[in-house]
């Protein structure tokens, strides 16, 4: 049985990553490649690239993407398929590193000869892939991470959905807290890599457009574990709330760092913050607080969507299931790979790369019912622009509120 991961960095572990990369080439070398085909395409399969962070620091992302991913294709294989063809998928593990993601995605496209690649996972590793993604004409769709360097400016090839970029969360978490909770004093704690900086940009330049002015903004690094200094200033500010624009485990640490030390303002997390057991980890600590989240329906909801993927999704991985998933990556994961498949089967029964990509700029409004609805277009990249935002009741459970916050200023901007 696998090593349970633990609960707060939510890790995932090393033998359940190579079980998932050995089920994801299950179907490897069912065919040779049609003579005049596209990459990856054969005359019963099409080959997909799945690559993300199976371990290191950024693996929860990287393995709710193959999670997700694994089970749509193998729901659309045991459906029949795509236009007649079987989903093969070959996974590589970026192990957290950009110098990896970018030696992976290489062999995925020069040695797999893979259709398209799914992911990556990480901000950081898609930003270091920006310039090989412009040399490359491999479509690239992504469904986890949010940076906004590879969407601003857009790139031909490369497609996101589920969440909104950063800059973009930035944004409509600033219209959030003037508009909705009314807030006057605000105050910033950001992660101070990729990740952070852009949601802070979002977030600071929107206020300025809102004429707001932030009380107090201060930054640290994922690998901290004391943020003492930094919220001992921030209360010094008298905030009446507190964006914490960080991965899960400094969030959560924050959080309860921040109430120990006697913050009332309102505490609000971005959408890296939205896992479900986001509150068990925080403790009492989380009632009250807020983050935004790019879904539709809680993978613990009880929508009917939301239920059946559970149920699926319990079945199929059943030693995930019992660390408390499927949980925010899993979902985006399965939601992407949803928009992922419609896109391939609008390309026809002869698909080209070119064609796919068409497809996909086809696709307006289309809905899976986890995540939010996906548009995209000949000059549009980022498929979903707007969030809900999650309330954390007293008994630590979780609330989609009914507010719909979106990007007031488009999903390319440079």
């Amino acid at each position: 049985m696998a090593k349970k991961i633990d609960r707060t960095s939510k890790l995932f572990d090393r033998r359940q990553a190579l079980g998932l990369l050995a089920a994801s080439t299950s179907l490897l070398g069912s065919g040779a490649a049609l003579a005049n085909a596209a990459p990856g395409v054969a005359a019963k399969s099409i080959r997909i690239g799945v690559l993300g962070s199976l371990t290191g620091p950024l693996a929860v992302f990287g393995s709710g993407n193959l999670a997700g991913a694994t089970l749509a294709f193998e729901q659309a294989n045991a459906a029949g398929g795509v236009n007649g063809r079987q989903i093969e998928w070959v996974s590589l593990d970026d192990e957290s590193s950009p110098p990896k993601g970018i030696a992976a995605f290489k062999r995925l496209v020069d040695q797999e000869k893979v259709f398209a690649v799914f992911g990556p996972a990480a901000s950081a590793v898609g930003q270091a892939l920006v310039p090989t993604f412009k040399a490359s004409k491999t479509p690239v769709f992504i469904s986890v991470f949010s940076t906004p360097a590879v969407t601003e400016p857009p790139i031909r090839t490369v497609f996101r959905t589920g969440p909104m970029n950063d800059r973009q969360q930035g944004s409509a978490i600033a219209d959030y807290l003037v508009d909705e909770l009314k807030a006057k004093r605000i105050a910033l704690l950001r992660q101070s890599d990729e990740y952070g900086k852009r949601g802070a940009d979002g977030l600071i330049g929107r206020l300025g457009k809102r004429q707001v002015k932030l009380v107090s903004d201060e930054v640290f690094n994922l690998s901290d574990s004391d943020f003492t200094a930094q919220i001992a200033r921030t209360i010094q500010a008298m905030p009446d709330v507190l964006v914490v624009y960080g991965y899960p485990n400094p969030s959560a640490i924050i959080t309860r760092q921040a109430r120990q030390l006697g913050l009332k303002a309102v505490i609000m997390g971005s959408n890296s913050a939205g896992s479900r057991k986001y509150p068990e980890i925080v403790g009492e600590a989380a009632s009250g607080t807020r983050n935004i989240v790019t879904l539709d329906a809680l993978p613990e909801g009880s929508e009917p969507t939301a239920v059946r993927f559970r149920q699926a999704f319990e079945q199929r991985f059943p030693d995930l299931a019992r660390q408390g998933r499927p949980d925010l990556g899993d979902i985006l994961g399965y939601g992407g790979a949803l928009v992922f498949l419609e896109g391939l089967k609008r390309a026809g029964p002869q698909p080209t790369q070119e064609g796919f990509i068409q497809a996909l700029e086809s696709l307006k409004g289309f809905e899976t019912g986890l995540t939010l609805p996906t548009t995209f277009g000949p000059d549009i990249r980022e498929g979903n622009q707007s969030a809900k935002v999650v309330e954390i009741q007293s008994d630590l459970s979780r609330k989609l509120e009914p507010v719909v916050i979106k990007a007031r200023d488009g999903g390319n901007a440079p």
